[in-house]
């Protein structure tokens, strides 16, 4: 089966247990339709949302909904860098990231959670390309982040289950 797939699932010892909950949730059979089309579920959810209610802290969440949607965003960035400079054979390790301390670096009130989505939503379609960029081989390749080791094809997969285990969070959030 993963032979034929044009991204196999990562293997144990290629990411650290603590994206198992991410990786886990990915299907490689769907991985590529459900990387182009998690701008579109965000879309639904968020983008019709009634006044303020994206600004709006859902307890027990610390974060609003666009402070989440800005986290997504982060990440988004974080993963694929590394998913790019693994699959470019840098070795240099790189390091974790602080999600709080980024999302508070960040000013929320001015920004639309239309602007995010499209940011989102750019961010995605640079990755696809960069995705279909990738050598085959490159996809095994292993490099350090958070002082861990990960492959390529782990950030792949990160990158996706990382939203899908946000989705479910942000529709409990919002009653759907």
């Amino acid at each position: 089966m993963s032979d034929q797939l044009k991204f196999p699932p990562p293997l144990p010892g290629e990411y650290h247990e603590y994206y198992e909950s991410y990786i886990a949730r990915v299907n490689p059979e769907t991985l590529e339709q459900d990387f182009a089309s998690q701008p579109d579920q965000f879309n639904e959810l968020l983008a019709d949302l009634p006044e303020g209610e994206d600004s709006k802290l859902h307890e027990p969440y610390t974060w609003t909904l666009k402070q989440l949607m800005g986290h997504m965003i982060d990440c988004e960035r974080i993963f694929s860098t590394r998913m790019l400079r693994i699959a470019s054979g840098d070795t240099m390790p790189m390091p974790g990231m602080d999600q709080n301390a980024y999302v508070d670096a960040m000013d929320y009130n001015s920004v639309t959670m239309e602007s995010l989505l499209k940011e989102f939503e750019f961010l995605r379609k640079a990755n696809i390309e960069l995705a279909n960029r990738l050598k085959p081989e490159s996809l095994a390749w292993m490099g350090t982040a958070s002082d861990t080791p990960v492959s390529t094809r782990a950030n792949l997969y990160i990158l996706v289950g990382h939203v899908k285990y946000h989705l479910p969070i942000i529709k409990k959030r919002l009653g759907s």
